[in-house]
């Protein structure tokens, strides 16, 4: 089980949401983060759209290191507990600050970075530093 996902990048490498893909069903899918391959679902009928990964065409990277692929066991199993009381419940994801030991760089969003394409080096930042990230950028 993969997660949906809701953004991919279209057959030209641009950026494109699940309910804009309705327009282009046909078109060759992959994910933002990982690169792997990406079946489109259209889901007329409900209109929610999504991308999944498709196990037979992941990257390398894809499969150790994506966060849609690589589902911490403990949230699969909220996820599962919940749809089962709410079966129309969605997963939250979980947004924060990082800091990425690997490249030193600061991103906001998922435990995902993008200059190293893995989250393994990742923290989260303390609201002291991102203050003091802040006050650093102002004073430059």
């Amino acid at each position: 089980m993969y997660a949906k996902s809701f953004i991919a990048l279209d057959g030209n490498g641009r950026p494109t949401g699940a309910r804009t893909a309705q327009r282009y069903p046909y078109d060759r899918y992959t994910c933002h983060l990982c690169g792997s391959a990406l079946r489109y679902h259209p889901e007329y009928n409900t209109e929610r759209p999504f991308f999944e990964h498709r196990s037979d065409m992941l990257t390398d990277n894809g499969r150790q290191h994506c966060p849609y692929v690589n589902l911490e066991a403990k949230g699969t199993r909220h996820i599962q507990q919940l749809q089962w009381y709410v079966p129309d419940a969605r997963p939250l994801v979980y947004r924060a600050d990082w800091h990425c030991h690997g490249c030193s760089s600061d991103y906001h969003d998922e435990r995902y970075c993008l200059t190293c394409r893995t989250g393994e080096f990742s923290r989260t930042l303390s609201d002291a530093e991102i203050r003091t990230a802040e006050v650093t950028a102002c004073a430059y």
